[in-house]
This record gives C-alpha cells, sequence and structure tokens, in this order.
C-alpha cells in the first residue's frame, strides 16, 4: 500500500495527494456501512392484493424489492371472487377476503372468505366461507384480539360481527346492525350505506362510516356473546350534510380518529375518548386542490407510522393522492397533492417502514410506486411499476 504523505511534492501534488486520502477514508467508511447496514433493509417487502371484478383468482401474492425498486407477481389464488378487500389476522396466520361469492340464493348475501398464509412461502389454502349476512360486501377487519371478523355490506347498509374459531374458520354471524336515515344526494344517499367497519385499537368499539345517512355509526361489542349494541354515549357521529363519510383511520396512539368523505372529498379530524368512545371533531380539510372543480370522489385514507403524516387518494375527473400533516392536537393541514397516480385510486398503503407508498390503480391494471421522505411526509413518483387486473386492496405481510 502507498504511504501518502501530504508535505511532498508540489503544492499541485500535495492537494492531489489530499483529495486521494478524502477519497480513500470515504471509501473505507462506505465499505464499513455496507458491511453492517440494516439486515432487513434489502429484504423483499411482501403483500397480498385483493382484485375487483369477478376474477376467479382475484388475490394476488407480490413482492418489491425496496433497493432495486422491482415488483414481482409470485402466485395468485382462488376461493373468494372478486375480493376486493383483505386483513390479515393480528398472527398473520390467516386472511380474510370479502367475496362477490353468493351465500345464499333466496337473500342475495355475499360471503366473507378466510384463507390459512403457509408460514413459509404465504401461498393461502381455502379455509371457510360464511354469510355477511348483507348484499354488497365491501370491507373486513379483524379485531385486535383476532376472534372476531367484522363486515361492512354497503348495497343493503348492514355492519356484521362474525366469531372467529380458534383454528381460524369463521362461525356464522353473532351480530347483524344498520343505521338509519337518508341524505341529500338523491343518488347516492336514498338509504344506509355501511362502507367500511374499523375497530378501536382497545377493541371495545366498532365505528362504521355510512356513506348514505351522512353517518358515523358507533357500536359497542359485547367480547363474551358477540352482540353490537349502539354506544349510549354517542350513538353516531353526524357528518356535513351530503358529506358521505367512506374510510376512517386510528391514530397510532389511539387519541385521534380520520374520516375520510367521498363525495366532498375531504377529511375530518376528531378526538377519540377509548373510555366513552365520543367522538368530537377538530376540524376538516380538503384532499384537492382548491382550484379543483371537476367531479371528484375520494376513496382511502391510510396514516404513516411515524403518526405525522395522513394520505388519501380521490378518483373520477383526477386521479390524486393527498399528503396532510397532523399536529400534536390532532389539526390536520394540506401539504401536497399528487395528481396523475394510477387511474381509479380505490385502495393504496404505505410499506411498514414507512418508506413507500403503493397505489393500486383499478382502472389502470397497475400498481404505482411512490417515495416517501418520512421527515416531511411529501411524495416523490417513480418510474416503477407492476401490472395486475383491477387491483384495489394491498395488504402487507409483516
Amino acid at each position: 500500500m502507498r504511504k501518502i504523505t501530504l508535505n511532498e511534492g508540489s503544492p499541485r501534488a500535495r492537494i492531489r495527494s489530499l483529495l486521494v486520502l478524502i477519497l480513500g477514508l470515504l471509501l473505507i467508511q462506505l465499505t464499513a456501512c455496507g458491511g453492517q447496514g440494516n439486515p432487513g433493509s434489502s429484504d423483499p417487502l411482501r403483500f397480498y392484493v385483493g382484485s375487483g371484478g369477478n376474477l376467479e383468482y382475484s388475490i394476488f401474492l407480490c413482492e418489491l424489492d425496496p433497493v432495486a425498486g422491482v415488483f414481482s407477481v409470485v402466485d395468485s389464488f382462488a376461493g373468494a371472487s372478486g375480493s376486493g378487500y383483505l386483513d390479515l389476522s393480528p398472527d398473520g396466520t390467516t386472511l380474510y377476503a370479502t367475496s362477490r361469492d353468493k351465500a345464499d340464493g333466496e337473500e342475495g348475501h355475499n360471503s366473507v372468505t378466510a384463507f390459512t398464509v403457509n408460514q413459509s412461502d404465504f401461498s393461502l389454502t381455502l379455509l371457510n366461507s360464511q354469510s355477511s349476512q348483507g348484499r354488497g360486501n365491501c370491507h373486513v377487519q379483524v379485531s385486535p384480539k383476532g376472534d372476531y371478523l367484522f363486515a361492512a355490506n354497503y348495497s343493503s347498509g348492514h355492519a356484521t360481527a362474525l366469531p372467529l374459531e380458534a383454528d381460524g374458520r369463521v362461525a356464522p354471524a353473532s351480530s347483524v346492525v344498520r343505521g338509519e336515515g337518508s341524505g341529500p344526494v338523491e343518488s347516492r344517499q336514498k338509504g344506509p350505506h355501511a362502507h367500511q367497519v374499523m375497530m378501536d385499537p382497545e377493541g371495545k368499539f366498532l365505528l362504521v362510516p355510512d356513506l348514505g345517512t351522512d353517518k358515523v355509526m358507533n357500536y359497542i361489542l359485547d367480547a363474551k356473546s358477540g352482540e353490537l349494541t349502539p354506544n349510549p354515549d354517542q350513538p353516531w357521529l353526524s357528518m356535513e350534510p351530503g358529506s358521505g363519510p367512506r374510510h376512517l383511520v386510528f391514530h397510532p396512539s389511539g387519541e385521534f380518529v380520520f374520516i375520510l368523505s367521498e363525495l366532498n372529498s375531504t377529511i375530518t379530524a376528531c378526538r377519540f375518548n377509548s373510555t366513552t368512545g365520543v367522538l368530537s371533531i377538530i376540524n376538516s380539510a380538503s384532499i384537492v386542490k382548491d382550484d379543483f372543480t371537476g367531479a371528484k370522489q375520494a376513496a382511502a385514507i391510510r396514516i404513516h407510522p411515524n403518526g405525522k403524516y395522513l394520505y388519501a387518494s380521490n378518483r373520477d375527473d383526477v386521479s390524486s393522492v393527498a399528503v396532510l400533516g397532523i399536529d400534536e392536537q390532532g389539526e390536520i393541514n394540506r401539504l401536497q397533492v399528487v395528481d396523475n397516480v394510477p387511474y381509479w385510486p380505490r385502495d393504496f398503503n404505505i410499506t411498514p417502514d414507512g418508506n413507500h407508498l403503493l397505489v393500486a390503480g383499478g382502472r389502470a391494471n397497475e400498481i404505482g410506486l411512490y417515495i416517501v421522505d418520512p421527515a416531511t411526509g411529501l411524495l416523490t413518483g417513480t418510474e416503477t411499476k407492476v401490472n395486475l387486473p383491477g387491483p384495489i386492496c394491498i395488504e402487507f405481510i409483516e
């Protein structure tokens, strides 16, 4: 190895020698960092995709190499046609899906379906299906303890609780509830339309955004009987007339809830009392640009793992994703709107490490990749995408 002496030769030679030394030290440092690194940083991120329509093989297993920025489709699975929304059990051993399959011919109710997850390769094996006790099953969620599955039925307006057996199978419904009322938008709000089911982090209260009645229904779950009853302290939260609440998300702290309304494309921030289950409104913000005048339909809402940023998608005349900041009091403000994301982004999701966001363009038949700056929450687009038929829900395997 050549010895570098800083005081030898001409001034120009000394400068060259100094640069060589600096570059050498940088190379050593980079090599050391690469050797230590984060053991999981280059591991592929695995996720399931639920697709709409009447596909027989409607659930896909995919991977994302976060370093190379490359998607791959690993496998696809049958057993639940048109499984637009998915949810993994807390222990990751069972995947639950909505299904267009009819549970009974007389009532026309749809099904919810359970799959066993193979822990070695994450392939799926059909476990069983059960009636969702409603029409237009559009969303499912597993309780934090993994003992109940909840289903929202948009067309009939019902929300359903279904007990889960020890092996993950779905048992017949223990409770079926439905809101009452209508809204001023006649084409969409003639009656109840339960659009999502979300249990609080402690597993006591079930919140159901009802697009048809401009309410967020609020139920208490009896963990022993599986019965859902209206919360006596607040049976529902009334939203702005014609807003059409669609989806909501809890803050990681459990102190706040953020409600996305489809018909006016706004997010409403609320405080959440974990003892009583009462919601109280803080403020609201639009997810489209101030000068936007076209047709709009908000779709999905997610929160960054650090709890500082919200993301919400919009469809119709513009396909976009908005970024909003959250302050310590739960108040929100819009920071960015990214237009021209994959067409018709009915859903999207943030990687568990918070570094990427995947947008499912249901009518573009593709999923696009965006980089998230965790310090600012802002998004940067990439050219990376994967083509899939009618992708809707993205469920990461953690």
